[in-house]
């Protein structure tokens, strides 16, 4: 089973949507998960019939921002269970009748409000213990290393995040491909660049799925 998590930025325009469009087809993922939409659900449902999805859930966008979507194939037997402007959480069926657990995570932006983001991810973590995996755009790094160029990284912002990690007994799934997943866009001494997407699996999905990878894909 293959799952893609994309920060899309505005799946609304062309820019972005070809790109994402041509990487379905080159990977062919049975679930995705897309966040900073910019989307409304109506918008979203557009989106899904030009990608031949026919299976969804949306988040509306807030303002001209935010915007979450889980989207799978029909060939996934996917039930979400819970939604908010921050998450989807979904129980999947595997090809061998099993169940495990796919949560998609957008975490805030504001170092203000990155509580929230590990608050939430403690209060579903604790919901049940089958194999499960949590992926997406936590918007903050696990490790100094994991940030290139501009001013340090907060050290208590990061050590908030593995303090969650550690007590959602969550586990960074490592990942092949380039190490960061986002850039400023600028140039020079001004370039930015820094890991903040991540798939994390719990032990009992380790466990059972010892020989599955995260790659992060270049665009």
């Amino acid at each position: 089973m293959k799952i893609l998590s994309w920060n899309v930025r505005g799946l609304g325009n062309a820019r972005t949507f070809l790109p994402f469009q041509k990487i379905l087809k080159q990977q062919r993922p049975l679930i995705l998960f897309v966040c900073e939409t910019k989307l409304t659900t109506k918008q979203m449902y557009e989106t899904s019939r030009k990608l031949k999805i026919d299976n969804y859930l949306a988040v509306n966008r807030n303002g001209k921002g935010g915007g979450l979507a889980m989207l799978w194939y029909n060939e996934a037997n996917v039930h979400v269970t819970s939604y908010s402007n921050h998450h989807v959480d979904a129980w999947v069926q595997r090809e061998d009748g099993s169940w495990m657990r796919c949560t998609g995570k957008y975490g805030h932006l504001e170092m203000a409000q990155k509580q929230h983001t590990w608050t939430l991810l403690k209060s579903l973590a604790g919901l049940s213990d089958i194999p499960g995996l949590c992926f997406g755009d936590f918007n903050e790094i696990l490790h100094p290393n994991k940030k290139l160029g501009g001013n340090d990284r907060s050290v208590n912002m990061i050590s908030e995040f593995r303090e969650a990690l550690c007590e959602c007994n969550l586990i960074d799934l490592d990942c092949k491909g380039y190490l960061f997943t986002w850039s400023n866009g600028r140039f020079g001494e001004h370039f930015v660049e820094e890991r903040l997407d991540w798939f994390l699996c719990n032990k009992e999905w380790r466990e059972k799925y010892v020989d599955c990878v995260a790659v992060n894909l270049e665009t």
